[in-house]
């Protein structure tokens, strides 16, 4: 290993601007396309070994020459975005663990996925969600038709909830996760994610609120102070949307015309961000996935929650296969391999974001350019799904209720499980689809059945790593909704 690279230090800001000119101007895309695909990989292997080298003297040369290498892979062989994102997580779970990279220097790259990424990302959520489930309201005209949807939608994400809970709670009742945990171990985590821990439970009692005050909420004081704060308050938005569409219903036609088509045109431009967004998803992808796991404090915890962990990840395959392939089957009539693969792109970029709302622009694209659902349908159902349909998120918390109370020596009876149940299918109505939310519900469900919150303590090491894997659950669940209420509006109109 080179010990000193001082001699070069004063020459990184020259070299570090002349290559990025190089790759773009001088090769740029088509040379470098065409360029021997031998070549294009030593190229990218050369660049990552170059930055493993610099990284511990010039971090944000060893960043520069990191994304330059992922750069030449995803460019040079015009991958589509599914395989780039792929290499990104692959990529990002190396970096991430590897003892080569510093791991607080590593953390620094998390401004390129959680801001600059996330932020283009989301920047269109609340022009787009507005504008689409408007200009769905309007399209639909038959407000019968628009009650039929509403009310199915609400039916199938509750009841896809209250079956994914139980899901959760089965499994966790065979695996039994928690028991046999040593006090050393216990003493560990409660050194190293007390603090942590005391924030989530803060926060959740500051977002603590009844049903009627839930309810309250969804009618806007002020619309745009609603949506306005870093987390908008998507049911409100929706609501104002559907009755902003109602509106536009009762004038003539040539007054509400020229509104409709202003919106209209917003949504086409708000997928258009989204489309461009994508582009840098497979970057913000890999800041995120890298920068998440060298955040991680000890493996040894982390061996700990294995069988815990083992636990929620069965319980989402078993709901995101077997649920959802038997209501793409029966109920919609569709052949259930086909539209998993259709979706593969969107589930990994939730899996990337793990953010439902983030995902959604993308989860309305495919739904209606890939899976055949009629825009009148997901401008409407995906929205709404994003802000209550927590599948992922509530078989976690299920399995996080039992694995705590194991921990704690508490028996869970049928009837605390029934309570968590009931509990995580209310908590998850209104709820804003951000990353780190089914953490903030939990505490929520663990003072209803008497287990301390501060438990959550024990699952923080993994929070991060399963929020991943349950917020594709939760956006799959969204486009199967989509698709059923699909058939059955094409069934109503024949």
């Amino acid at each position: 290993m080179i010990t000193s690279w001082k001699p070069l230090r004063g020459r990184w800001t020259f070299i570090y601007s002349v290559l990025p000119w190089i790759f773009t101007k001088e090769l740029h895309l088509k040379k470098l396309r065409a360029l021997n695909p031998a070549l294009k990989i030593a190229i990218a292997v050369a660049l990552f070994i170059f930055s493993s080298l610099v990284f511990p003297y010039q971090s944000h040369a060893g960043f520069i020459t990191l994304f330059l290498s992922l750069f030449v892979i995803f460019e040079g062989f015009d991958l589509e975005l599914f395989y780039k994102i792929l290499i990104a997580l692959i990529v990002g779970l190396f970096v991430g663990f590897s003892s080569v990279f510093d791991p607080a220097m590593i953390a620094e790259i998390r401004p390129v996925g959680s801001n600059i990424f996330m932020n283009f990302l989301t920047m269109a959520l609340v022009p787009l969600v507005f504008a689409s489930i408007l200009t769905g309201v309007t399209s639909l005209a038959d407000i019968n038709k628009l009650n039929r949807i509403g009310l199915k939608t609400i039916g199938y994400y509750i009841g896809t909830t209250a079956v994914a809970i139980a899901i959760g709670l089965s499994i966790a009742n065979v695996m039994q996760p928690g028991q046999g945990l040593s006090e050393d171990i216990k003493a560990e985590f409660k050194q190293n994610y007390s603090t942590e821990a005391t924030g989530k439970i803060k926060s959740a009692e500051d977002n603590k609120a009844t049903l009627f005050q839930t309810v309250q909420k969804i009618v806007p004081k002020n619309i745009i102070s609603t949506v306005s704060g870093p987390k908008p308050d998507m049911l409100a938005l929706i609501f104002f949307a559907v009755v902003s569409g109602l509106a536009l219903l009762k004038l003539p036609k040539d007054k509400a015309e020229p509104v409709i088509k202003f919106f209209e045109g917003i949504t086409d431009m708000t997928i258009q961000i989204v489309i461009m967004a994508m582009r840098l998803a497979p970057y913000g992808v890999f800041a995120i996935i890298a920068s998440t796991l060298a955040q991680t404090q000890s493996t040894e915890l982390l061996m700990a929650l294995i069988p815990f962990s083992i636990c929620v990840v069965v319980g989402l395959l078993v709901h995101v296969i077997g649920t959802n392939s038997l209501v793409l089957y029966f109920l919609a009539k569709r052949n259930p391999i086909d539209n998993f693969k259709k979706m593969k792109a969107v589930a990994i970029t939730a899996f990337s974001t793990s953010s439902s709302g983030a995902t959604m622009p993308f989860t309305m694209k495919t739904a209606e350019q890939e899976l055949g659902v009629k825009k009148d349908v997901s401008s409407f159902v995906i929205p709404l799904g994003a802000t209550i349909n927590m599948d992922g998120t509530a078989l976690f918390q299920g399995v996080s209720a039992l694995f705590l109370a194991n921990i704690y020596g508490i028996d869970l009876t049928i009837g605390g499980q029934l309570t968590v149940i009931v509990m995580a299918v209310m908590a998850s109505i209104g709820t804003a689809a951000v990353p780190g939310v089914g953490i903030v519900i939990l505490t929520m469900i663990l003072v209803s059945v008497n287990i301390p919150p501060e438990g959550i303590l024990f699952i923080l090491p993994v929070n991060n790593l399963l929020d991943m894997c349950r917020t594709v659950v939760n956006v799959v669940g969204d486009m199967v909704c989509s698709i059923y209420i699909n058939h059955g509006e094409e069934k109503v109109s024949k």
